[in-house]
């Protein structure tokens, strides 16, 4: 007799088969670890500026000397800077005569994981010369180190709203479902007028009344708040629309029959039933979250210094010069796209997967 599989069995089954969302997951995974183990992965550290490395460009990694011959140990040319004697602006050049090897797992800076004192990276240059593989910004600071720090706070910022945002929906669309009558009216009335509620403009206003001398975690929490007061009533909706459907099923009724306590009846039948859907919702949140914290960071009303994201590193790159003169200054967004396009991939194979039954 053939044994029938559990839910949770059936959905994996599912997700598996869209390539896309599994790809995204490995993607979204390496990206976490990257925040996570970021002094590890950085070989230099974020806040050091190194003066003589301004606007440093992307590190060409060889594997050939200019002679042709191959080198097991990949390496790159020691740097030299001459001013142009007419528009006396710095010239950099590589002395083919020099060569600098990568070394891994070298001893770098030294840093503080869990309590514990570390100097080990994954990569750097031989003697510690400092290695920049995707470019410097213009005070000479490692661009890659800081996107690698600067995720943590993205991701932070983008997982606390969503948890927010996600466990007050859930509460008050499950008891508003279930309840209904006066309270599920008045309850609706507070989501509509958050939905209806511009965030920008009332960012911008809480931005302006804000004292100057505000530190930078203040700020991260406001936008916290904001976000996730006007964010609450779209995930009530969907759970409410979920409850009202389920409060009249026989097994709730035969539930309330025996004489199941309401709170009962909420956490072991409706909440379980709701949950992989509130996964998915937040899921699809999560991209747009992460888009709008960029945004507010890029026109430098958002995360504030020393605190720096993915948005605010982009602010350096505002103008139309320096992208022209330093196109590496984007190399931001390429990790918000990483982290949009593989959360929303994510988000459509998780919302096909929670039916298995559907074909």
């Amino acid at each position: 007799m053939k044994q029938s599989q559990s839910y949770s069995s059936l959905v994996w089954i599912r997700f598996k088969r869209n390539k896309m969302a599994l790809m995204s997951l490995v993607l979204l995974t390496l990206l976490g670890l990257t925040s996570i183990f970021a002094p590890f992965f950085s070989s230099n550290d974020p806040t050091v500026r190194f003066s003589e490395n301004i606007y440093d460009a992307p590190a060409n990694i060889n594997f050939f000397d200019s002679e042709g011959n191959f080198h097991l140990r990949p390496f790159v040319y020691e740097k030299v800077v001459d001013l142009d004697p007419v528009t006396f602006l710095p010239v950099v050049t590589e002395n083919k005569d020099s060569r600098i090897h990568l070394e891994f797992f070298n001893q770098g800076w030294e840093y503080e994981f869990l309590g514990m004192s570390f100097n080990t990276h994954l990569v750097g240059l031989e003697g510690g010369s400092p290695l920049f593989l995707i470019g410097s910004d213009n005070l000479g600071r490692d661009l890659l180190a800081r996107c690698f720090f600067g995720s943590r706070i993205t991701l932070i910022f983008a997982i606390t709203v969503v948890f927010i945002v996600v466990s007050v929906g859930t509460v008050v669309g499950i008891l508003s479902g279930y309840y209904g009558g006066r309270f599920d009216f008045v309850v609706q009335r507070i989501a509509e007028l958050a939905l209806a509620f511009p965030a920008v403009p009332l960012y911008l206003a809480l931005i302006a009344v804000l004292p100057k001398t505000a530190d930078s975690l203040s700020v991260f929490i406001m936008l916290i708040v904001i976000l996730s007061s006007l964010q609450w009533a779209f995930v009530a909706r969907q759970v409410r629309a979920q409850a009202l459907s389920m409060r009249n099923l026989d097994y709730i009724r035969a539930a309330k029959a025996v004489g199941a306590k309401d709170m009962r009846i909420v956490l072991r039948h409706i909440l379980p039933n709701v949950t992989s859907n509130v996964v998915v919702l937040a899921t699809i949140m999560l991209p747009t979250i992460v888009l709008t914290e960029s945004f507010f960071s890029f026109l430098a009303v958002g995360v504030k210094a020393p605190m720096f994201s993915w948005g605010s590193l982009l602010n350096a790159a505002g103008q139309f010069q320096t992208i022209g003169s330093y196109p590496w200054l984007l190399y931001p967004v390429g990790f918000i796209l990483i982290a949009v396009l593989g959360f929303n991939a994510l988000g459509d194979g998780l919302r096909d997967a929670v039916d298995p039954y559907s074909n």
